[in-house]
């Protein structure tokens, strides 16, 4: 049952980021709300909790950095390392993607019982809320 639940919220996702081509690419957004979610990291944590190679990570937060949704500084904690953190454009950016991924599935919902969607929204959150409290460590990457 659980491989079944991440593998149906995974599709949706995908449907609904394909449903909506004006959302941008689906990793700068992806990334972009690791960095919201997560707050300001080191990028083998980013590289981590996105399950990608730190070379990738390095690579997409380059690209987020050149088009001013992130800014980079080093680590207070360790002057070796640097850390990544999502701009007030980044955060811009996020809400146009995620704007036009809800404005392109709005149609489709709409075909569907409202009670169910709230009722699903409801779940999910409950559901997200009570795997973070159970994993909280997994959560709290978060750097100074």
């Amino acid at each position: 049952m659980a491989v079944g639940l991440v593998t149906t919220s995974a599709r949706i996702s995908r449907l609904a980021a394909a449903l909506a081509p004006e959302s941008g690419p689906r990793a700068i957004t992806r990334a972009l709300s690791l960095l919201d979610e997560y707050g300001a990291m080191r990028i083998s944590d980013f590289a981590h909790i996105d399950r990608c190679s730190q070379p990738s990570a390095t690579a997409l937060v380059s690209k987020l950095i050149q088009q001013g949704f992130a800014t980079r500084r080093r680590d207070p904690n360790d002057s070796r390392a640097v850390v990544v953190e999502i701009t007030s454009a980044g955060h811009e950016q996020l809400t146009r993607s995620r704007e036009a991924i809800g404005k392109a599935l709005t149609p489709r919902l709409s075909q569907i019982d409202p009670d169910l969607i709230t009722r699903l929204h409801q779940d999910l959150a409950e559901l997200y809320q009570a795997l973070k409290e159970q994993n909280p460590q997994a959560h709290s990457r978060k750097a100074s």
